[in-house]
């Protein structure tokens, strides 16, 4: 997960923030947890927490600070990845611990670290599960890195931009 670095800087950011100044501003902000709420709805399953998205989503957000519909859709898109990442952490947890049960009777007098290892050569070999569970991984992975990547990208150049908009020393 996060580090508590991260997570105790995003919450700075998070506290120096006045809210949205602007009237713009102010309609964008009214409208987040609509766009939040649809969000939760199409990624999170049954059975999974609501309360856990919004967090990792919040302190994404807190931490990116995207500006405008690109900058957000990226911070989305990398929350996303991130909670389908996490999910299939679970998903693989709770198959070597299924495959450990189905194997008990068979291994009762093995330790626990030799029957988790005989369970995930049961599924590599029997069912490559964990093969396919990886290959996901790696590609959340992959696009949350090149999200991180785009929403930088496109940030340094925002900033750039705003930089260059201001009044230089001599025009005072």
């Amino acid at each position: 997960m996060t580090s508590e670095l991260k997570s105790e800087t995003a919450r700075r950011n998070g506290a120096k923030s006045k809210g949205p100044i602007t009237p713009e501003g102010r309609q964008a902000s009214a409208g987040s947890n609509l766009k939040h709420g649809l969000l939760s709805e199409s990624v999170v399953l049954e059975g999974e927490s609501i309360e856990r998205f919004d967090a990792l989503h919040d302190e994404i957000f807190a931490l990116v600070e995207p500006e405008g519909p690109i900058e957000t859709s990226f911070a989305e898109n990398m929350v996303m990845c991130r909670w389908r990442q996490m999910r299939l952490w679970v998903l693989e947890s709770a198959a070597v611990n299924h495959e450990m049960r189905k194997q008990a009777p068979a291994h009762q007098n093995e330790d626990d670290p030799t029957r988790a290892a005989l369970a995930h050569r049961a599924l590599i070999d029997e069912t490559r599960s964990l093969e396919v569970l990886n290959r996901y991984e790696t590609r959340f992975d992959r696009q949350f890195n090149r999200a991180i990547q785009q929403l930088h990208e496109l940030q340094t150049r925002r900033k750039k931009s705003d930089f260059a908009d201001e009044p230089k020393p001599e025009e005072f």
